[in-house]
């Protein structure tokens, strides 16, 4: 079976014919040493399954390591697990499902190349991807420990990781949903890191992806991606941590590989303007699959809390913030007010919906609910037709009550039927800026002469109301933009209903129903009637129309009623 299981096994899985092992290690991420004990072919998943369920599949056969269950410093540390489906002679982590290097600093073996920002340019140099872990004279990998210090971390260490981990991920979703799309070997890639001549120094990317095989070279410019085959997932982190020793990364980025690389990828253009929701459903996805393996809702708790936002060479200004970008699936999110046009912060919302579906439902029916709707979904899938889809798969794989409790948990979220408009008071309250892309993002440009952006806003017009005077904390064109004018339109339309796209055949052909559109002046505008008649009270909603080629970016939007 490639896309997704078949029917078949669909219904087994719901009505319990299926069952998943589970080996002796029952902590997460850890597998059996032993053979699989036995189980009953008549255990029933049903609604009322502890929150608390593990399911772990039994990874057999290989040579013995230590890694972390999940990561550094979390609960149960380190446990000894069997290296799954490792090629014979065993001596590299290469085999039949992912082949893992590690990334060498080596000025003299580093692949060169040049880097022009306008009038400057910088020298750079890729580190060297090679496989250095090795067994020791007992065959297995039990002397490799991890890094005493960041310093003393070779990669070794991070191979073992990322290829463990890797096996857990991939037999889950092979075992258990028949799912084969990676039964191959994906090219994993850890300690990622480039040095920059004006530093003279080696500095990680502080990111980790899954990255698709044509978008290797983009991913850091420079880097050797020569001795990748094919889809990449890589990995690099700070001069503190390796993003690689945090197991739920790992299953995020596997996770996108498996189920978000023919799904749920790049922007579309639908009745509200641009849609950048498939990617956040992406990455919720991502999320619940990784923190339903660790058993744990929040992802990245090592590798992404307290990181310091890096300048130019990695140094970190003393003023520079310390944020905690590790996601918490409990987080109370609703559509639309917590949306920012940022996939990963946008994700949350939907996320948190799947989270509390496998609280209430368990482990394996949310697992099976969840799956089953995402391999549904398509490149124009947003959170609305997400949320109806996994409401009747939880309907049709185990019955009325239990859709019914998935409607509420995604009604508490105000989904289905969330239109992307946002209350003006929202807009900075998360303290990321919201974006509408410039008309060199489109070629061709539906839309005539401008850009609409992710969402639109919504202002509530007090009674009495002459006129409302809005003004725009906003820059375009980012440093370079040396203080000249927005070149944005704000169209304004009577009512709560979002300013309504419609698209016609060609380029330039797209029309809306604003009822009228205005200049924005001194980063302001004015919401009037003519001939100072008062406003009507009540909702009313404008779309910001982007004339310029670069990306308009908003801090806050401030009202002010005459």
């Amino acid at each position: 079976m490639s896309a997704r299981a078949s029917t078949t096994l669909w219904t087994a899985l719901a009505a319990g014919l299926l069952t998943l092992g589970c080996g002796d290690d029952q902590t997460p991420g850890g597998t059996s040493t032993e053979t699989d004990a036995a189980t009953s072919d008549t255990a029933e998943p049903t609604p009322d399954t502890e929150p608390t369920e593990t399911t772990e599949t039994t990874v057999q056969g290989g040579p013995l390591a230590r890694v972390y269950a999940i990561a550094p410093g979390l609960e149960p540390g380190l446990v000894e697990v069997e290296l799954a489906h490792l090629d014979a002679p065993y001596d590299t982590m290469t085999g039949a499902f992912a082949r893992v290097q590690s990334c060498t600093p080596d000025l003299e073996r580093g692949l060169r190349s040049t880097l022009t920002f306008g009038p400057s340019s910088v020298e750079i140099v890729s580190c060297v991807p090679e496989q250095k872990a090795r067994p020791g004279p007992d065959g297995t990998y039990l002397h490799i420990a991890p890094p005493a210090t960041p310093a003393e971390d070779d990669g070794r260490f991070a191979e073992l990781m990322m290829y463990h981990h890797m096996q857990v991920i991939h037999d889950y979703f092979k075992d258990v949903y028949g799912l084969t799309d990676r039964d191959h070997p994906l090219d994993a890639l850890t300690n990622v890191m480039t040095w920059i001549d004006r530093c003279d120094d080696w500095t990680g990317l502080v990111n980790a992806a899954y990255v698709p095989y044509l978008g290797l070279e983009y991913f850091a410019e420079g880097l050797d991606v020569s001795s990748l085959e094919g889809d990449a997932i890589i990995f690099s982190g700070t001069a503190e941590r390796n993003f690689a020793l945090d197991a739920s990364v790992i299953y995020h980025e596997y996770t996108h590989a498996m189920v978000g690389a023919t799904r749920l990828q790049g922007v579309f253009v639908d009745d509200q303007g641009l849609n950048s929701l498939p990617g956040a459903l992406n990455e919720a996805y991502a999320d619940y699959f990784a923190a339903t393996q660790t058993d744990e809702p929040t992802v990245g708790r090592y590798a992404l809390a307290d990181l310091a936002v890096s300048g130019f060479c990695g140094v970190s200004s003393e003023d520079a913030p310390i944020e905690n970008y590790a996601r918490d699936l409990r987080a109370e999110r609703r559509c639309p007010d917590d949306l920012v046009s940022e996939v990963h912060a946008d994700s949350e919302i939907f996320s948190s919906a799947l989270w509390s579906v496998r609280e209430q439902l368990g482990q394996l029916v949310a697992d099976t609910i969840v799956l089953y709707a995402a391999l549904e979904l398509t490149n124009e899938s947003d959170f609305n037709s997400a949320a109806e889809l996994t409401i009747q798969g939880a309907t049709d794989l185990y019955g009325a009550e239990t859709g019914e409790t998935v409607r509420a948990i995604f009604a508490a979220r105000n989904l289905p039927g969330c239109d992307r408009v946002l209350p003006v008071e929202r807009v900075g309250d998360r303290g990321i800026e919201l974006r509408v892309e410039g008309t060199r993002a489109f070629e061709p440009n539906p839309f005539p002469g401008y850009v609409p952006g992710y969402v639109q806003y919504r202002v509530e017009v007090p009674p009495g109301t002459l006129r409302a005077r809005v003004v725009l904390d906003a820059t375009q064109g980012g440093f370079s933009n040396n203080g000249q004018p927005l070149e944005v339109d704000a169209a304004i339309k009577l009512g709560a209903t979002p300013v309504t796209y419609t698209f016609g055949l060609g380029a330039s052909a797209a029309t809306h129903d604003a009822n009228y559109v205005v200049p924005i002046a001194d980063k302001s505008f004015v919401i009037q009637n003519p001939n100072n008649v008062p406003l009507r009270e009540g909702p009313w909603t404008f779309a910001l129309h982007n004339k310029g080629r670069r990306t308009l970016r908003i801090a806050a939007i401030s009202v002010t009623f005459e």
